[in-house]
């Protein structure tokens, strides 16, 4: 069993015995992948763990159309993938809002497309899974954000840092190279037939108002094998160059912490982390990808930062975000430095427009849909942002999205059906309480 990414994978024994063997040859390209592939009863555990609310993608496909039939249909599916008979069909592009007026493209892929994607994501992280560096936490098995977070911490705290480059790829996912992703990927897999289904995947393109759009590059956010595909270009792009290049000739201590396409470097010498962005710049252009200049920045930050940033004329030391959290200079119990979290703004303004927008839609399926909703969306808010040190953005996002109940539960009339002391004391023993779930401090502060 492996988990990744909050999911239980089952394995057939093959794959626990390539597994097995890939954590042991870590310098050995695989030539014979695709029986991998092919599996049948890996294609049936593939189909077991795709969730039947998914949206379909342009086949109109769900997982009970697709599961009618299914014996006769993966055999016919692990046939056409053998003999490469198997096309992959354009992902449906739909758009996300992103809360600044701007919206983010969202590649569907169709149901057996899922399934393939998903066997394929497993044998490339079954390869590079032992060669991934430390510092990525992203789309890893037994690794999350809450972790990448808690690194932060401990390098800004106890590996004296003073200088933080905070850093992020313009458009990441629609701008890798695909001759670039296939040279990082014959770096560990000879296959062609494999290498012929990849590049497949890359250039089938997307489908949008009824025209299919080609893919010069990117590879389309929603797909299954995304994740492990980008972590694979950034690991030689970023990672790598880094830690065994970069890294090595810094003055003082350099730190690199990623998740997926977000990532800060932390520096203890400013010269190392002016550096760091002139060759960032440089290193990201030879792989035709480039910064977010209004992302992008290098700031003081550290146990020095307050005492140095009055020096500088500055009221307070400046603050980063990563991984939706405002970080800034605090103090512990005790007195001493620690790393301050709070919510970033940005993200709750974006959530609450959209909890908002989807219990207007829910109003008219009564009062209790939408109780149910706000308690969904206020377990998920809590499980994530429950950290250390962020109770008062918990509550502050608690009290605003039972505010929200309370407009649209109001509204469901022209007299008002309930006072808010009434509703309050009603609701808050129903809801999830606002509590720390991930406690990130160090145990030394």
């Amino acid at each position: 069993m492996v988990r990744t990414q909050g999911r239980i994978l089952a394995m057939t024994t093959k794959f626990i015995r390539f597994t097995q063997r890939a954590r042991g040859l870590m310098r050995e390209r695989f030539n014979s992948l695709m029986g991998l592939l092919c599996e049948r009863e890996a294609l049936r555990e593939s189909f077991e763990r795709q969730v039947k609310s998914k949206a379909p993608g342009v086949d109109g496909i769900r997982k009970e159309d697709y599961g009618v039939g299914l014996e006769e249909r993966l055999v016919k599916l692990s046939d056409r993938l053998r003999r490469l008979g198997y096309l992959p069909k354009p992902a449906r592009r739909v758009y996300i809002p992103k809360g600044d007026g701007r919206t983010r493209p969202l590649g569907i892929p169709s149901f057996e497309d899922r399934l393939v994607q998903d066997r394929l994501s497993a044998i490339l992280q079954a390869i590079w899974e032992p060669e991934f560096l430390n510092c990525s936490y992203g789309s890893r098995p037994d690794r999350d954000a809450h972790q990448a977070l808690r690194r932060v911490e401990e390098i800004i705290t106890r590996e004296r840092t003073q200088w933080v480059v905070e850093a992020d790829i313009q458009g990441f996912f629609d701008h890798v190279c695909h001759t670039h992703m296939m040279r990082f990927l014959e770096h560990r897999i000879s296959d062609k037939r494999l290498l012929r289904i990849v590049w497949r995947f890359l250039k089938a393109g997307v489908m949008e108002d009824g025209m299919w759009r080609a893919s010069e590059m990117g590879t389309p956010q929603g797909g299954l094998v995304s994740p492990v595909l980008a972590n694979i270009y950034l690991h030689y792009v970023l990672d790598l160059w880094f830690e065994k290049r970069f890294k090595k000739n810094c003055r003082g201590k350099a730190h690199l912490v990623r998740y997926c396409d977000d990532f800060i470097a932390c520096f203890e010498n400013q010269e190392d982390a002016r550096n760091f962005l002139s060759a960032l710049a440089e290193r990201l252009a030879g792989f035709s990808l480039e910064v977010e200049p209004s992302k992008t920045a290098m700031l003081r930050f550290g146990s020095e930062a307050l005492r140095e940033g009055l020096k500088d004329g500055l009221n307070r030391p400046q603050t980063f975000n990563f991984l939706g959290f405002t970080h800034f200079v605090s103090q512990s119990r005790r007195g001493h430095f620690a790393v301050g979290r709070k919510t970033e703004g940005k993200p709750i303004i974006k959530k609450l427009k959209l909890l908002n927008e989807r219990l207007r839609v829910l109003r008219i399926e009564g009062g209790k849909a939408m109780m149910v909703h706000v308690q969904q969306h206020l377990r998920g808010h809590i499980q994530y942002y429950g950290i250390s040190g962020n109770t008062r953005s918990l509550r502050k996002y608690y009290y605003f999205a039972l505010k929200l109940l309370f407009k649209w539960l109001n509204r469901r009339s022209q007299k008002r059906s309930i006072t808010w002391a009434r509703y309050w004391s009603v609701m808050s023993p129903r809801m999830p309480r606002a509590r720390i779930v991930h406690r990130l401090y160090p145990t030394t502060v």
